[in-house]
């Protein structure tokens, strides 16, 4: 109980520390804008004594350029006033996605300490992990919302602005990375994994988040972890091609060596020649048509993805995405 009220006294404070922020603000806002007089006299309601309503202090509208009527935004007095908030939602916005990325990058940190020095130590340690993901989960939330309403702002004052190449509109599945060390990623393979746009976007030059040095160090590791990964995809690339010729190759090396041993009974053995030399042309056939099932199984979807293997001359009957159909 105790600590309910001082909970409440707080919270008290914190709003009248805030509406005497709004009240300053009021006051310098109903000087340097255009028309904002007229806003905030149109919004203000009466109580039942015919006295102005007090409002809470975080419910309080603020009334910028952004929030007037598209006529009265379109006025050349409301130019300059916009084209600062204009300034300040950009900032904002930038802002937001990068203490977005900060706290992802410390979320995927956090998982990886716990799985390799928290697994199995008990309900204490893991009670505080998942405290301190809470907390940084919604330190994330705040900024995703704060993300939002300046994008709905820059919407509102310049909707085809430059802007949209790089702030676009963010969802809930876009908020993860940077890569897919992530417990909540398990559906996507290392192979079709893509990072979300966040982490590709170019920060404006102007801008004081975050330097360009700050975003190559912070991309480091995940740069060599794709780049290993690409140089791995292009040697197994190689290997198949070359595992599936030697397949190949095999297939029609024994269907010679069976050739050969049809001759290979001596003149006194004649009664068995005819069925040894039978046999071992039976043998032939069939690893020759091993060759060319495979053959016809591999070559279509090779040439499908635009790979003609050197192999390929030596089927010339499998054209397109038709099969041999021999057994």
């Amino acid at each position: 109980m105790g600590n309910s009220k001082k909970q409440q006294a707080d919270l008290y404070d914190k709003r009248i520390a805030l509406q005497r922020q709004i009240y300053a603000w009021r006051q310098a806002q109903l000087v340097y804008t255009p028309h904002a007089a007229t806003m905030v006299a149109s919004s203000t309601s009466l109580d039942e004594n015919g006295f102005p309503r007090v409002e809470v202090a975080e419910n309080t509208p603020l009334f910028l350029p952004s929030s007037f009527p598209s006529h009265i935004q379109s006025l050349s007095e409301m130019e300059r006033i916009c084209n600062m908030e204009k300034r300040l939602r950009l900032a904002q916005a930038e802002d937001a996605l990068v203490k977005i990325c900060r706290q992802r990058r410390i979320v995927q940190g956090l998982w990886q300490f716990k799985r390799l020095n928290m697994t199995g130590m008990g309900n204490r340690p893991n009670t505080k992990m998942l405290t301190l993901y809470n907390r940084i989960s919604d330190k994330i939330e705040r900024a995703a919302q704060k993300y939002h309403t300046a994008r709905v702002a820059l919407l509102l004052l310049d909707p085809e602005g430059t802007w949209n190449d790089r702030l676009k509109e963010l969802r809930r599945e876009d908020i993860r990375g940077p890569s897919k060390d992530d417990p909540n990623d398990r559906k996507t393979s290392n192979g079709r994994f893509e990072p979300s746009w966040i982490w590709l976007v170019q920060r404006n030059p102007g801008s004081t988040s975050q330097t360009k040095d700050e975003f190559n160090a912070s991309m480091k590791v995940e740069w060599a972890r794709t780049h290993a990964r690409m140089m791995r995809w292009d040697e197994e690339y190689n290997i198949v091609q070359e595992e599936m010729r030697r397949v190949l190759a095999w297939f029609e090396w024994k269907a010679l060596w069976w050739e050969e041993q049809a001759d290979r009974r001596a003149a006194g053995q004649s009664d068995v020649l005819h069925g040894a030399s039978a046999y071992a042309h039976k043998q032939a056939h069939i690893a020759h048509c091993m060759a060319l099932r495979c053959a016809a199984d591999w070559l279509p979807v090779l040439r499908k993805l635009g790979i003609e293997p050197a192999w390929g001359i030596n089927y010339p009957q499998i054209k397109g995405d038709e099969k041999d159909s021999t057994d």
